[in-house]
């Protein structure tokens, strides 16, 4: 079989990496559109067969670096990575187009897991060590992931769910008796999702800037989100989770009104002020007891529910906001962040069970969490909330370094390990 390297349109892309499944969104037509909106280098490249037909494509970006430019594919190449002949004769391309540009060297790091994890940190099956090896071969350099986050690159670590065997009637059985508690306990307080316009985005960005603040850590731009936006279309999703005080208030009344009701059923309207219970059946006892104890628990509710409206000064209130981004392969959790004046609302696990559910519906395979630590040691809260709905932790196969100029490239790795023990 002969391959012919070239670029490709953005159709022609569009359609290979939406139907190949390690599409992704981080090798979509959309990010490349987004990239270069924010000013840098990226092409689509891919091969193609004697017929025509596309059988190998990825996003590339290029950057300088020391001594030429450096050659990037993040979760890509797509392509049939059992296919030897597949893999050098799109390196070999890529080399080629690289060359013209002052390339020093190509890194990719393929979208392909190394190992699986159950929530413990347990290796669940073998490690994928045959895929590394082939790959291995070809390349000049190969790194695994490190343990913690990265700032450099897409997770590689990532939290993920398979959903092809979930119902679609019984989703919530899938999850952990956690995030069922909290789905329970949620219910009562009338949250509301609902997807976004660009409008209300700097919205959605002073709760995750909040979010970030307290937890420490960089968080986009507006611009960033308004551009992700504009740029992913419907392939974007933008929630918010917002309480409706007014709404919350009157819920918790009508429960309030329903167990009085009851209880007047059973004990007559003075049934507060009871002293002698003997002419009460047992049944009729323990009803009693039990509903004095949840009116005074619906008290206390609606106590703290008139609290937080007056200290809100609105009756709808945003809590929790959450960005997804949808491809036919899996749904990705990318951005979030919360109100900490509501946490005990727990409207992100409406969130997720909401977006667990739409993509059981559409029949789409994964649902990405993104990343993780890589800690299994109580560490990482953000792992801690992820495994509430089950799943596992799965490790990529890491960076290979595939050299452009070959003499530059060995300098360069010289110099940085030179750098490294400074």
């Amino acid at each position: 079989m002969n391959y012919r390297f070239s670029e490709l349109s953005v159709l022609e892309y569009a359609n290979f990496e939406n139907n190949h499944p390690q599409g992704n969104f981080v090798q979509s037509a959309e990010q490349k559109s987004l990239l270069e909106k924010r000013g840098e280098n990226a092409a689509l490249l891919g091969l193609k067969d004697d017929t025509g037909k596309v059988v190998a494509g990825a996003l590339v970006t290029w950057a300088k670096v020391k001594l030429g430019n450096l050659f990037s594919i993040e979760r890509g190449p797509l392509l049939d990575y059992s296919n030897e002949q597949l893999i050098k004769a799109f390196i070999s391309g890529l080399t080629v187009f690289s060359k013209k540009r002052d390339g020093l060297f190509i890194r990719i790091r393929p979208n392909i897991a190394y190992a699986k994890y159950t929530e413990r940190g347990k290796l669940i099956g073998d490690k994928n060590t045959t895929f590394v090896e082939k790959l291995n071969s070809l390349a000049a350099d190969h790194q695994l992931p490190q343990i913690g986050f990265s700032t450099s690159c897409e997770p590689e670590w990532q939290f993920v769910k398979d959903l092809t065997e979930v119902d679609p009637e019984h989703v919530v059985k899938s999850y952990n008796r956690q995030a069922k508690y909290h789905l329970n306990k949620n219910k009562q307080f009338c949250i509301k999702l609902r997807k976004i316009g660009r409008d209300e985005l700097p919205a959605f960005k002073r709760i995750t800037q909040q979010t970030a603040d307290r937890l420490h850590y960089h968080d986009k731009s507006l611009d960033f989100y308004e551009t992700l936006f504009d740029t992913y279309g419907k392939k974007a999703k933008f929630i918010f989770a917002e309480i409706n005080f007014k709404e919350y208030s009157e819920s918790i009344e009508k429960d309030l009104n329903d167990i009085q009701k009851k209880l007047t059923e059973i004990a007559g309207a003075d049934y507060h002020n009871i002293s002698d219970l003997s002419d009460f059946s047992a049944s009729a006892k323990r009803h009693l007891s039990e509903g004095i104890k949840t009116e005074t628990a619906l008290q206390k509710r609606l106590q703290e529910a008139k609290k937080m409206h007056q200290e809100a000064k609105q009756d709808i209130v945003l809590v929790s906001v959450a960005l997804f981004v949808i491809e036919n392969q899996e749904v990705v959790y990318l951005y979030s962040g919360s109100d900490e004046k509501y946490e005990d609302l727990f409207a992100p696990y409406e969130i997720q069970d909401t977006m667990i559910t739409e993509a059981v519906k559409e029949r789409i395979p994964l649902y990405n969490f993104y990343g993780v630590s890589g800690k299994f040691d109580g560490s990482d809260g953000v792992l801690g909330f992820k495994t509430h709905f089950n799943g596992y932790t799965r490790e990529m196969v890491g960076s290979f370094d595939f050299p452009v100029q070959k003499t530059k490239y060995y300098f360069y790795r010289l110099f940085k390990k030179i750098l490294h023990r400074q």
